[in-house]
């Protein structure tokens, strides 16, 4: 075997694995994204359904603090 073609497999080679570590690191990197993005659209959800499930303490109206006061 010649020297460019031993320079050729070891090139090829290492950019087969480089390019394999680069699109493991993208793939991850996009789910951590898209879990980002899921995580953001569904908490108001859980927060309505929580709220109308836990019931809380009721807000005072202004016509009820004016009734007090009198």
């Amino acid at each position: 075997m010649s020297r460019q073609t031993i320079n050729f497999w070891v090139l090829f080679t290492i950019s087969i694995i480089i390019s394999a570590i680069i699109i493991s690191v993208f793939v991850k990197a996009l789910k951590v994204i898209l879990m980002v993005i899921l995580v953001l659209a569904l908490a108001p959800v859980v927060y309505l359904v929580l709220r109308l499930l836990i019931p809380g303490q009721k807000t005072v109206d202004e016509n009820d603090k004016l009734k007090k006061r009198h």
